[in-house]
């Protein structure tokens, strides 16, 4: 895998073959590819993704919590709702995708939306900042804590991917 970076842009080749089938079986999927492109721009809810796309509920309710366990729809914010209640906003992970294909080698050359790359370093941030705030809370006491809970992504998910590619930095 290499990254290429390109003034404020992000694009990545990929070329990890389970990460390529994931993305093509994503893309291949008419109502996954109607929620990717929905999302590609502008964050919004379940709900709005739904009706702009057309789609019945059940399925893409289904598709929809695929997309975000395989990492390609990225949790971006909440909006507050009715009742005090807060509403997840979701974003595309990639605005753009190349697909190339030499012979039997397929690569993907991936544009990363602006907006996950924030939602990304906020997810990341706010892990941090959470895991600093309880070693200074238990800094107080007379012993020493040692974290046994690990931060846990599937390992079907883009975002480890691009962790440890080095796409995306702490």
């Amino acid at each position: 895998m290499e990254k290429l970076v390109y003034g404020n842009t992000r694009i990545v080749t990929i070329k990890d073959k389970p990460i390529i089938s994931l993305i093509l079986h994503s893309y291949a999927d008419d109502d996954k590819k109607k929620i990717l492109n929905v999302t590609a721009n502008k964050p919004r809810i379940i709900l709005d993704i739904i009706n702009a796309c057309k789609l019945p509920q059940t399925s893409s309710y289904r598709k929809i919590n695929l997309l975000i366990k395989n990492g390609l729809l990225v949790p971006d914010g909440q909006i507050p709702r009715k009742f005090g209640k807060k509403v997840t906003k979701y974003v595309s992970l990639f605005e753009n995708l190349e697909i190339n294909i030499i012979k039997n080698d397929i690569s993907i050359k991936a544009k990363l939306s602006e907006g996950a790359r924030h939602a990304i370093f906020r997810m990341m941030r706010e892990k941090i900042v959470n895991f600093n705030k309880k070693q200074k809370a238990s800094s107080l006491k007379n012993y020493q804590v040692i974290q046994t809970k690990v931060i846990s992504m599937p390992t079907d998910s883009m975002i480890p991917f691009l962790l440890k590619g080095g796409i995306i930095k702490v």
